[in-house]
């Protein structure tokens, strides 16, 4: 009966350590960036034809947040290589976050340093060790994501680090227009770890 028993736990262990895992980092993506206005959209001819001949560039994306192939199309989040070429993107900021207050604190007059939603969903999405506990560790963790992101792209995305290599990509994008490119941005000082900060968080949306 015992046994019985043990291997009962052992099992609702090994799911529930599964869904942690495997399920909650996505579904708390889902939920956390929903569109408001969901597609299809619908544009006038005028409007697609303009939009063709844009240089566009969007300055805030979360997406080396969570654990998705950005060269993937993705069903969840609001980015990834493909769309933003389907979408005429050529510039996307992609923004590192070390740390976010609770939610009942992500406000901009009650944020402080004394929570952190980062930690539970590293561990939770099997991030390196490191990251758990260091701010700095996350950051260049979610730097590599992109640098190893533009590497595996043949050139699909360009990863931008200089004023020079930005003119040369769009110089290259003239004839080449179904690529795109983006750079990082951080959000906080607090990825110098050691450092005192007060304000953990810029913004209180929905991490894309």
């Amino acid at each position: 009966m015992k046994k019985k028993i043990l291997i009962t736990l052992a099992v609702i262990l090994f799911v529930l350590l599964g869904a942690f895992f495997f399920v909650v980092p996505a579904q708390l993506e889902k939920r956390l960036n929903v569109s408001l206005n969901p597609p299809p959209y619908l544009a006038s001819e005028r409007a697609v034809e303009l939009h063709k001949k844009l240089l566009v560039a969007d300055l805030h994306a979360d997406s080396l947040l969570w654990n998705r192939d950005l060269l993937d199309r993705g069903t969840r989040g609001h980015v990834d290589v493909p769309r933003l070429i389907e979408g005429n993107v050529a510039l996307q900021s992609f923004t590192v976050v070390t740390k976010t207050p609770y939610v009942w604190k992500m406000n901009i007059e009650r944020n402080d340093d004394t929570t952190d939603n980062i930690t539970i969903l590293a561990i939770a999405q099997r991030w390196p060790a490191a990251t758990w506990s260091s701010l700095t560790q996350r950051a260049l963790y979610q730097a590599r994501k992109l640098q190893d992101t533009a590497a595996r792209s043949g050139g699909k995305f360009t990863l931008i680090r200089t004023a020079a290599e930005l003119s040369s990509y769009l110089d290259r994008r003239i004839t080449e227009p179904h690529i795109s490119a983006g750079f990082l941005g951080i959000e906080g000082a607090q990825a110098l770890d050691g450092t005192s900060t007060t304000s953990t968080c810029c913004s209180t949306r929905g991490f894309e």
